[in-house]
């Protein structure tokens, strides 16, 4: 009886250490990671706006994102009044220790669509989503950059 609660024992063990070598390593988002950003203007001098939604010159619903592909990214997200937005760029199966190069077309009207890249590396064997590196661009233009840092990829871009 004893040889098989010692068994039970060195069995459970086994299975709660095999479980994750990081415990807890995204907390409650599973290691999503979202590029924000936020649109602005200067309506008047020192009086910034943003480009979409209520207080802005674009409607929110008209707003799209695309991949590279072409593809329409479904869980691209606009705040509420036409703040901040936010597209996925990094989950769990993203990989580390590899460059890794995303290009978006942002839809905002029928004359103006704008390109977003993002370029990164996630450190190899972190538990956590660690930048080696990390670049955003918007229209070509480097809008923020990172280095050696928790994820922190965006930024706000004057239109």
């Amino acid at each position: 009886m004893k040889k098989i609660k010692i068994l039970a024992y060195i069995m459970a063990l086994l299975y709660f250490s095999a479980c994750s070598s990081c415990p807890d390593q995204y907390g409650d988002d599973d290691g999503e990671e979202r590029l924000y950003f936020t649109l602005r203007y200067e309506q008047n001098t020192n009086d910034w706006r943003p480009v979409i939604g209520a207080f802005g010159y674009i409607p929110e619903d008209s707003v799209k994102m695309y991949d590279v592909n072409g593809n329409l990214i479904d869980d691209f997200w606009i705040a509420t009044g036409g703040g901040e937005s936010s597209i996925p760029i990094v989950d769990s199966s993203t990989p580390r220790g590899e460059d890794i190069s995303n290009t978006y077309f942002l839809y905002l009207s029928y004359e103006d669509t704008d390109t977003m890249r993002v370029e990164f590396k996630l450190k190899k064997g972190e538990c956590k989503n660690i930048l080696e590196y990390g670049n955003f661009f918007y229209n070509n233009n480097l809008i923020n950059e990172n280095e050696n840092t928790s994820f922190n990829l965006g930024g706000t871009i004057i239109k």
